[in-house]
């Protein structure tokens, strides 16, 4: 079920002033320790996990986001609820406010909105991703919306999930 979203009264928010945004550190695939700790680098799937590991010198706390800035994926952006290691293809965005997985989850593709602009030869660099500007839903107080947020994405993590149910139905023995 798609739904408009009234974009009147959105207004430019900086990343940097919403998060404080960190690089990512090297851990070379002859260093790496099978485990689970998820290792999350510059991909297109699976939360960005590319490998599972138990390597934890430079582990970031869950309820953050991750986003690429190299790579064939630019701006790909997840929110990551469990701690993890992200590579150094990745900035790892620490709120400057209480995010919830739901305000993260609508943050997330905005993020990934401005960095489709950057392509592997012109990198998304730390200092551009933290004067990059998304637009968020405001307060009369013009502060972001973050209940509107929230409550938006309860709304579609609830249709999805009935969708999912449904299909699951469908297949004997699920």
């Amino acid at each position: 079920m798609s739904r408009e979203i009234d974009l009147t009264g959105w207004m430019p928010f900086r990343i940097g002033d919403l998060f404080d945004v960190v690089k990512g550190s090297r851990l070379r695939s002859l260093d790496r320790v099978e485990g689970d700790i998820p290792y999350v680098g510059a991909s297109l799937f699976n939360n960005g996990y590319t490998h599972m590991i138990s390597n934890d010198e430079h582990i970031h706390p869950g309820n953050v986001l991750t986003t690429a800035y190299n790579g064939t994926v630019p701006g790909k952006t997840f929110y990551q609820p469990i701690p993890f290691w992200a590579t150094d293809d990745v900035n790892i965005l620490y709120p400057k406010f209480e995010m919830t997985a739901e305000s993260g989850l609508f943050i997330a593709p905005l993020i990934e909105v401005v960095g489709k602009n950057y392509v592997y030869v012109d990198k998304w660099k730390l200092q551009d991703m933290i004067d990059a500007v998304i637009f968020l839903p405001v307060t009369s107080d013009e502060d972001p919306n973050w209940n509107y947020m929230e409550q938006i994405m309860r709304e579609i993590i609830t249709e999805r999930e009935s969708a999912l149910d449904s299909l699951q139905a469908l297949i004997p023995g699920v």
